[in-house]
Protein backbone atom coordinates (compact mmCIF):
# COMPACT_ATOMS: atom_id res chain seq x y z
CA UNK A 1 0.00 0.00 0.00
CA UNK A 2 1.34 3.42 -0.95
CA UNK A 3 2.16 6.04 1.67
CA UNK A 4 0.62 9.50 1.59
CA UNK A 5 3.09 11.90 -0.03
CA UNK A 6 2.07 14.66 2.37
CA UNK A 7 2.44 12.74 5.65
CA UNK A 8 6.19 13.41 5.81
CA UNK A 9 6.75 17.11 5.13
CA UNK A 10 10.53 16.86 5.48
CA UNK A 11 10.61 14.20 2.75
CA UNK A 12 8.21 16.14 0.55
CA UNK A 13 10.48 19.17 0.83
CA UNK A 14 13.40 17.14 -0.53
CA UNK A 15 11.70 16.98 -3.93
CA UNK A 16 10.14 20.46 -3.67
CA UNK A 17 12.95 22.71 -2.43
CA UNK A 18 12.90 26.49 -2.45
CA UNK A 19 12.87 27.91 -5.97
CA UNK A 20 14.09 31.53 -5.94
CA UNK A 21 12.87 32.21 -9.49
CA UNK A 22 9.38 31.00 -8.63
CA UNK A 23 9.37 32.94 -5.36
CA UNK A 24 10.48 36.14 -7.05
CA UNK A 25 7.78 35.85 -9.71
CA UNK A 26 4.93 35.33 -7.27
CA UNK A 27 6.16 38.01 -4.85
CA UNK A 28 6.46 40.51 -7.70
CA UNK A 29 3.01 39.61 -9.06
CA UNK A 30 1.10 39.19 -5.81
CA UNK A 31 3.12 40.41 -2.84
CA UNK A 32 3.98 43.70 -1.28
CA UNK A 33 2.84 45.73 1.74
CA UNK A 34 -0.88 45.58 2.33
CA UNK A 35 -1.67 43.18 -0.50
CA UNK A 36 -4.36 40.62 0.33
CA UNK A 37 -3.13 37.25 -0.92
CA UNK A 38 -4.66 33.79 -0.72
CA UNK A 39 -2.30 30.91 -1.46
CA UNK A 40 -4.03 27.59 -2.07
CA UNK A 41 -2.20 24.27 -1.70
CA UNK A 42 0.35 26.19 0.37
CA UNK A 43 2.01 23.05 1.76
CA UNK A 44 4.88 23.68 4.13
CA UNK A 45 5.01 27.38 3.30
CA UNK A 46 7.82 27.62 0.77
CA UNK A 47 5.87 30.37 -1.03
CA UNK A 48 3.69 31.52 1.89
CA UNK A 49 6.69 32.76 3.85
CA UNK A 50 8.29 34.83 1.05
CA UNK A 51 4.90 36.44 0.39
CA UNK A 52 4.53 37.22 4.10
CA UNK A 53 8.07 38.63 4.22
CA UNK A 54 7.11 41.04 1.42
CA UNK A 55 4.56 42.64 3.72
CA UNK A 56 1.50 41.04 2.15
CA UNK A 57 -1.44 39.96 4.30
CA UNK A 58 -1.30 36.25 3.46
CA UNK A 59 -3.76 33.42 4.03
CA UNK A 60 -2.48 29.94 3.23
CA UNK A 61 -4.85 27.05 2.70
CA UNK A 62 -4.10 23.36 2.34
CA UNK A 63 -5.92 20.05 2.66
CA UNK A 64 -3.18 18.52 4.82
CA UNK A 65 -3.04 19.42 8.51
CA UNK A 66 0.46 17.92 8.67
CA UNK A 67 1.78 20.25 6.00
CA UNK A 68 0.04 23.23 7.62
CA UNK A 69 1.61 22.39 10.99
CA UNK A 70 5.06 22.56 9.41
CA UNK A 71 4.22 25.86 7.70
CA UNK A 72 3.04 27.27 11.03
CA UNK A 73 6.25 26.20 12.80
CA UNK A 74 8.39 27.81 10.12
CA UNK A 75 6.37 31.02 10.17
CA UNK A 76 6.62 31.23 13.97
CA UNK A 77 10.39 30.69 13.79
CA UNK A 78 10.66 33.78 11.55
CA UNK A 79 8.21 35.86 13.52
CA UNK A 80 5.71 35.82 10.66
CA UNK A 81 1.97 35.43 11.12
CA UNK A 82 0.18 34.31 7.96
CA UNK A 83 -3.31 32.94 8.47
CA UNK A 84 -3.33 29.19 7.85
CA UNK A 85 -6.49 27.19 7.25
CA UNK A 86 -7.33 23.62 6.35
CA UNK A 87 -9.51 23.70 3.26
CA UNK A 88 -10.33 21.96 0.01
CA UNK A 89 -9.68 24.26 -2.94
CA UNK A 90 -12.71 22.80 -4.74
CA UNK A 91 -15.15 24.22 -2.19
CA UNK A 92 -14.23 26.69 0.53
CA UNK A 93 -15.64 29.84 2.10
CA UNK A 94 -13.39 32.29 3.94
CA UNK A 95 -15.83 35.20 4.09
CA UNK A 96 -13.50 37.73 2.46
CA UNK A 97 -12.01 38.72 -0.87
CA UNK A 98 -8.40 38.92 -1.98
CA UNK A 99 -6.35 40.94 -4.44
CA UNK A 100 -4.65 37.79 -5.67
CA UNK A 101 -5.15 34.05 -5.40
CA UNK A 102 -2.06 31.94 -6.02
CA UNK A 103 -1.84 28.21 -6.76
CA UNK A 104 1.80 27.32 -7.40
CA UNK A 105 3.94 24.37 -8.43
CA UNK A 106 1.48 22.24 -10.44
CA UNK A 107 -0.96 21.95 -7.54
CA UNK A 108 -3.94 22.43 -9.85
CA UNK A 109 -3.01 19.22 -11.64
CA UNK A 110 -4.13 17.26 -8.58
CA UNK A 111 -7.69 18.14 -9.58
CA UNK A 112 -8.33 15.28 -11.96
CA UNK A 113 -11.90 15.96 -13.15
CA UNK A 114 -13.28 18.85 -15.16
CA UNK A 115 -15.99 19.29 -12.53
CA UNK A 116 -13.25 19.78 -9.92
CA UNK A 117 -11.62 22.50 -12.02
CA UNK A 118 -14.91 24.32 -12.49
CA UNK A 119 -15.71 24.08 -8.77
CA UNK A 120 -12.27 25.50 -7.97
CA UNK A 121 -12.73 28.37 -10.42
CA UNK A 122 -16.15 29.18 -8.93
CA UNK A 123 -14.68 29.23 -5.42
CA UNK A 124 -11.77 31.40 -6.59
CA UNK A 125 -14.12 33.87 -8.28
CA UNK A 126 -16.12 34.24 -5.05
CA UNK A 127 -12.95 35.21 -3.20
CA UNK A 128 -11.42 37.70 -5.65
CA UNK A 129 -11.79 41.45 -5.58
CA UNK A 130 -13.45 42.83 -8.75
CA UNK A 131 -10.01 43.69 -10.15
CA UNK A 132 -8.31 40.67 -8.60
CA UNK A 133 -6.09 38.12 -10.31
CA UNK A 134 -5.77 34.35 -10.18
CA UNK A 135 -2.17 33.26 -10.80
CA UNK A 136 -0.89 29.70 -11.15
CA UNK A 137 1.68 27.54 -12.92
CA UNK A 138 1.33 24.05 -14.40
CA UNK A 139 3.41 21.80 -16.62
CA UNK A 140 3.01 21.73 -20.37
CA UNK A 141 2.30 18.02 -21.00
CA UNK A 142 5.36 16.23 -22.38
CA UNK A 143 4.66 13.63 -25.06
CA UNK A 144 8.05 12.07 -24.41
CA UNK A 145 7.47 11.62 -20.68
CA UNK A 146 3.87 10.46 -21.05
CA UNK A 147 4.79 7.85 -23.66
CA UNK A 148 7.31 6.03 -21.48
CA UNK A 149 6.52 2.35 -20.74
CA UNK A 150 4.29 2.31 -17.66
CA UNK A 151 6.49 -0.03 -15.58
CA UNK A 152 9.82 1.56 -16.45
CA UNK A 153 11.53 3.26 -13.54
CA UNK A 154 13.28 6.55 -14.21
CA UNK A 155 15.52 8.42 -11.80
CA UNK A 156 13.65 11.44 -10.44
CA UNK A 157 16.62 12.61 -8.40
CA UNK A 158 19.18 12.13 -5.64
CA UNK A 159 18.60 14.12 -2.45
CA UNK A 160 20.55 14.53 0.78
CA UNK A 161 18.60 13.97 4.00
CA UNK A 162 20.23 14.88 7.36
CA UNK A 163 19.28 11.56 8.96
CA UNK A 164 18.63 9.14 6.12
CA UNK A 165 21.66 10.08 4.05
CA UNK A 166 21.38 10.05 0.28
CA UNK A 167 17.80 9.42 -0.80
CA UNK A 168 17.21 8.10 -4.30
CA UNK A 169 13.77 8.53 -5.85
CA UNK A 170 12.70 6.63 -8.94
CA UNK A 171 9.35 7.08 -10.66
CA UNK A 172 7.06 5.24 -13.00
CA UNK A 173 4.31 6.93 -15.00
CA UNK A 174 1.26 5.25 -16.47
CA UNK A 175 -0.62 7.76 -18.61
CA UNK A 176 -4.25 7.31 -19.58
CA UNK A 177 -4.82 9.39 -22.75
CA UNK A 178 -8.60 9.15 -22.40
CA UNK A 179 -8.83 10.67 -18.92
CA UNK A 180 -5.55 12.60 -19.42
CA UNK A 181 -4.46 11.44 -15.97
CA UNK A 182 -0.90 10.40 -15.19
CA UNK A 183 -0.72 7.70 -12.52
CA UNK A 184 2.66 8.30 -10.89
CA UNK A 185 4.52 6.09 -8.41
CA UNK A 186 7.61 7.21 -6.53
CA UNK A 187 9.98 4.64 -5.00
CA UNK A 188 12.27 5.97 -2.29
CA UNK A 189 15.57 4.26 -1.41
CA UNK A 190 18.49 5.00 0.89
CA UNK A 191 21.86 3.27 1.30
CA UNK A 192 20.57 0.97 4.04
CA UNK A 193 17.19 0.15 2.49
CA UNK A 194 15.79 -0.06 -1.02
CA UNK A 195 12.21 1.07 -1.58
CA UNK A 196 11.73 2.09 2.05
CA UNK A 197 8.85 4.29 0.93
CA UNK A 198 6.34 4.20 -1.93
CA UNK A 199 4.14 7.18 -2.71
CA UNK A 200 1.51 7.54 -5.39
CA UNK A 201 -0.15 10.55 -6.97
CA UNK A 202 -2.41 11.34 -9.87
CA UNK A 203 -1.96 14.41 -12.05
CA UNK A 204 -4.33 15.63 -14.74
CA UNK A 205 -2.54 16.85 -17.83
CA UNK A 206 -3.94 20.13 -19.17
CA UNK A 207 -2.88 21.14 -22.67
CA UNK A 208 -2.36 24.83 -23.49
CA UNK A 209 -5.36 25.21 -25.81
CA UNK A 210 -7.55 23.21 -23.44
CA UNK A 211 -6.57 25.51 -20.57
CA UNK A 212 -7.93 28.59 -22.35
CA UNK A 213 -11.28 26.87 -22.93
CA UNK A 214 -11.41 25.60 -19.36
CA UNK A 215 -10.82 29.08 -17.96
CA UNK A 216 -13.49 30.55 -20.22
CA UNK A 217 -15.98 27.89 -19.19
CA UNK A 218 -15.21 28.66 -15.55
CA UNK A 219 -15.84 32.39 -16.01
CA UNK A 220 -12.21 33.56 -16.27
CA UNK A 221 -10.30 35.38 -18.99
CA UNK A 222 -6.63 34.89 -19.71
CA UNK A 223 -4.67 38.08 -18.99
CA UNK A 224 -1.10 36.87 -19.55
CA UNK A 225 0.59 33.53 -20.05
CA UNK A 226 4.32 32.89 -19.94
CA UNK A 227 6.59 29.94 -20.65
CA UNK A 228 8.57 30.39 -17.44
CA UNK A 229 8.91 32.40 -14.26
CA UNK A 230 11.27 34.77 -16.08
CA UNK A 231 8.25 35.81 -18.19
CA UNK A 232 9.61 34.33 -21.40
CA UNK A 233 6.95 33.72 -24.09
CA UNK A 234 5.10 30.42 -24.20
CA UNK A 235 6.58 28.47 -27.13
CA UNK A 236 6.43 24.87 -28.43
CA UNK A 237 9.50 24.06 -26.33
CA UNK A 238 8.17 25.54 -23.07
CA UNK A 239 7.90 23.11 -20.16
CA UNK A 240 5.66 25.28 -18.00
CA UNK A 241 2.57 27.46 -18.34
CA UNK A 242 2.65 30.44 -15.97
CA UNK A 243 -0.81 31.96 -16.03
CA UNK A 244 -2.39 35.24 -14.92
CA UNK A 245 -6.16 35.44 -15.33
CA UNK A 246 -9.14 37.44 -14.14
CA UNK A 247 -12.80 36.68 -13.46
CA UNK A 248 -15.11 37.99 -16.17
Amino acid sequence: MADDLYDRPELYDLVSPADPEMENFYVEEAGGPGRQVLELACGTGRLTLPLARSGADVTGGDLSQTMLATARQRANAEGLAPRLAQLDMRDFELGRRFDTIVVAANSLLHLTQTGNHLAFLAAAARHLQPDGRLIFDIFVPSAWILSRPSGERQLLGLFEHPELGEVRIEETIAYDPISQISHIDWYWSRPAESDFRHTRLEMRQIYPQELVLLLERGGFALVERFGGFDRRPLTPTSMRQVVVCAAK
